[in-house]
């Protein structure tokens, strides 16, 4: 396994955003468990390249507030599971959410965990710099990936946006892979963001987008719409309600771009953090921090990759506006 990351990873937490950097984890297998994590050594940028080009890549990213090791843990303990290397399928009866649709899956860490959660508004800046990060490696000729896909959660829906924003950008630099899906869970982001015009190029780019939502997120709708409300005070090129698109699902125009390629789960019970594992805090019975909630979001992350039918949620009909 290995992990991207776009931040010191020399300090646990309150880091600062670095350009590209892939660590190495020690082997994971069944019996791996991720609190405490295993280690990471820095790979080779040969050893990136013989890892990811021509590949069909899927990026997990997380959200704000999420340091070093959480971001590590969480999203290692989801990949063990996609790649096929964990114990959720020995159980009885097996949960096998092995992904055989994307070729390799890589979590993503960045520097989204300032100090304290006034912070929040202040990102917006790292936000991007991080995607011109971001956008360099998929520019690179080291890497030269086939196809990309992003797996999000909360806050992370806004790096990965603007890192294909960044990467289109740039686009007559190198040939750019395609953009296949952006699977945005728990988004902290406005619920207009596929409507608006700066991210219309972006829109275009991927062959489809997943919102899973949940009315149940006390974080989305608590302490959203002030957060976003005094962010857009402070940069004035950031468009967008007030209401997140994790929250109540995305609301687009009758003549939306996004309209025809967009799926949507509305979930009724998922708070913000029933989305990815927490190794650190396990729940009983469920190894590395997964329980039955989160189990329902990585069927619906492996039903979509995979092209299956997700039979953990129904898809909901998408109103427009």
């Amino acid at each position: 396994m290995f992990v991207l990351s776009f931040r010191d990873m020399a300090t646990p937490r309150c880091s600062a955003v670095t350009t590209a950097a892939m660590y190495k984890v020690d082997p994971v297998a069944p019996a791996t468990v991720w609190s405490p994590a295993p280690g990471f050594t820095l790979a080779s940028w040969s050893e990136v390249s013989a890892l990811v080009k021509n590949k069909h890549v899927c990026f997990l990213v997380h959200g704000f507030n999420v340091n070093r090791d959480s971001g590590y843990t969480s999203l290692g303990a989801m990949t063990q599971e996609f790649t096929g290397a964990g114990v959720l399928g020995t159980g009885s009866p097996p949960l096998d959410l092995e992904i055989d649709g994307v070729d390799v899956i890589i979590p993503v860490l960045w520097a989204g965990d300032w100090y304290l959660p006034i912070n929040y508004p202040f990102l917006l800046p790292d936000i991007r710099l991080t995607a011109r990060h971001f956008a360099d490696f998929i520019w690179s000729s080291t890497a030269m990936m086939r196809r990309v896909s992003f797996m999000t959660h909360s806050m992370g829906a806004r790096v990965a946006l603007e890192t294909v924003r960044a990467t289109l950008a740039g686009k007559d630099r190198y040939t750019l892979p395609a953009f296949d899906t952006a699977l945005l869970t728990a988004a902290a982001v406005a619920d207009d963001i596929m409507d608006q015009a700066a991210f219309a190029d972006t829109v275009a780019a991927f062959r489809r987008f997943v919102v899973v939502s949940s009315t149940a997120d006390k974080v989305l709708s608590g302490y959203f719409p002030t957060g976003n409300a005094v962010e857009q005070a402070l940069w004035l090129d950031d468009p967008g309600r007030d209401e997140a698109l994790g929250l109540y699902g995305p609301r687009l125009k009758a003549g939306s771009a996004a309209l025809a390629k967009t799926t949507w789960y509305r979930l009724n019970d998922h708070d913000h953090g029933d989305y990815v594992p927490a190794p650190a805090s396990p729940a009983p019975s469920f190894p590395n921090g997964w329980s039955a909630k989160r189990e329902v979001i990585a069927e619906i992350v492996q039903g979509t990759l995979d092209a299956k039918a997700v039979t953990a949620a129904a898809a909901s009909p998408l109103p427009t506006f």
